[in-house]
C-alpha cells in the first residue's frame, strides 16, 4: 500500500477559527446594544406603567368607597396613603397587595414638584402621623397639579407623570437625556 504524499492541509486552523468566533461575538454585541437602546429602558418604562396603572386603579378605588386617597413619594420608592376622617390623619393603605409600598429599580431617581415648586422628598421611614401624600387623588376624579419625574442616572433618561391639561387622566411624557 502506497500513501499519498501529504499536501497542503484542508481545514481551518485555530487561529481562522477564533478570527471568525470573535467577529460573530463583536456582531452580536452591536445588535444587542443596538436593539437595547431602540426600546429604551425597559426598567423605566414598566414602572411609568406600574405607577400609571396603579393610580388608576386607586382613582377607580376613590370613587367607589368616596375616600381620598394619594401617593407618598419617598427617598427611592412610594407608597399609597388613604385619609381617616375619624383622626383626621393619613394612614398607609393596608388590605391590598397590589397596593404595597413599592422601591424603585437601581439607579432610577424619583423627584416631583407640586404646583410648581420642587419638593424635598423624605426618607422612608418617617412615623405613622407624620405622613402625608404628595400626589392627591380625590374621590372627586380630581388630582393636585403635580408632576413626578422618573429618571434614570447613568443616562438621565426621563419619564414625567402629570395630569393631562385636556381629561382627567395622567398622561407621561418621555424627557431625554439633560432635560428638566
Amino acid at each position: 500500500m502506497r500513501q499519498a504524499p501529504h499536501s497542503a492541509s484542508r481545514g481551518f486552523t485555530l487561529v481562522e477559527i477564533m478570527v471568525v468566533v470573535l467577529i460573530i461575538g463583536i456582531m452580536a454585541a452591536g445588535v444587542t446594544l443596538m436593539t437595547s437602546v431602540a426600546h429604551g429602558d425597559r426598567e423605566l418604562e414598566q414602572e411609568r406603567d406600574r405607577i400609571l396603572a396603579l393610580t388608576d386603579y386607586l382613582r377607580d378605588q376613590a370613587a367607589l368607597q368616596n375616600r381620598e386617597f394619594g401617593m407618598r413619594c419617598f427617598q427611592g420608592g412610594y407608597e399609597f396613603l388613604v385619609y381617616e376622617p375619624r383622626t383626621g390623619l393619613w394612614e398607609r393603605y393596608i388590605g391590598d397587595d397590589v397596593l404595597r409600598q413599592r422601591k424603585l429599580p437601581q439607579g432610577i431617581e424619583m423627584t416631583v414638584t407640586i404646583e410648581g415648586r420642587p419638593i424635598v422628598l423624605p426618607k422612608e421611614d418617617q412615623k405613622p402621623d407624620e405622613i402625608a401624600p404628595q400626589v392627591m387623588l380625590y374621590s372627586s376624579g380630581e388630582l393636585n397639579l403635580f408632576q413626578l419625574t422618573l429618571r434614570r442616572e447613568q443616562l438621565g433618561e426621563g419619564i414625567r407623570l402629570a395630569p393631562a391639561a385636556t381629561s382627567d387622566r395622567i398622561e407621561a411624557s418621555k424627557l431625554a437625556a439633560g432635560a428638566a
